[in-house]
């Protein structure tokens, strides 16, 4: 599903002073106004690429858009209120999670076991956190093909950060891509429930919020 800025921020406040008072409000809110300013702003571009180069019109550029109204993922919008979480890392993995769940069971994508998400949902959300700087920047370094004179490196994309953290937890004996319903198949194929993808955000390769430098492997 999809929501206007306006409208989710609308529905967070009624429901936050409906639990905590009227006194409530959101901490970081001119924090989140100017993420999701860039977020609408990075939509409409990408929105411009799926069109067709020059087919946007000027209605649609970012100057024209009015940036309360715009219709954004619901998923980007968890993420984004992520970042205003006093919470431990747990309530903002669920949050996530939870907004990936109700986004397939809205738009009618859930095709796997209850309490699971595919590893597209798990790429876009990793995307969604890299595009409003929740990644450790250290995190999202890959090697690139030059290896002459030096080196050469690059920001990796969500797919690639993800495919090196299972990985990485394949490596630790977190992780079997059969078990998971893989064999071969489409990303859709293979299934994560929550704490498959707690352990995602927390490998090297992707450490959202810093969680990759905790010491222990328990995930509580």
């Amino acid at each position: 599903g999809r929501a206007s800025y306006e409208d989710f921020v609308s529905v967070v406040m009624t429901t936050m002073k409906r639990l905590k008072g009227e006194a409530f409000t959101v901490q970081l809110g001119h924090l989140i106004d100017r993420v999701v300013i860039a977020a609408i702003e990075r939509e409409v571009e990408l929105e411009s690429e799926i069109v067709g180069e020059g087919a946007a019109t000027s209605a649609g550029s970012p100057e024209h858009i009015d940036s309360a109204k715009k219709q954004l993922p619901l998923p980007l919008l968890f993420a984004i209120l992520s970042l205003t979480l006093n919470g431990d890392v747990s309530d903002r993995v669920r949050l996530l999670f939870e907004g990936m769940e109700h986004d397939n069971s809205a738009s009618g994508r859930s095709g796997g076991a209850e309490g699971t998400v595919s590893e597209a949902d798990i790429i876009k959300m990793v995307d969604y956190l890299q595009r409003t700087c929740q990644l450790v920047p250290d995190a999202q370094i890959v090697q690139t093909e030059t290896k002459y004179p030096v080196q050469g490196y690059r920001r990796g994309t969500p797919a690639e950060l993800v495919g090196c953290a299972k990985k990485l937890m394949a490596d630790d004996g977190l992780w079997d891509e059969e078990r998971k319903g893989g064999g071969g198949g489409s990303g859709d194929d293979v299934r994560y429930d929550i704490s498959d993808f707690h352990r995602v955000l927390r490998t090297k390769q992707v450490c959202a919020w810093g969680e990759c430098y905790r010491k222990t492997k328990n995930l509580e």
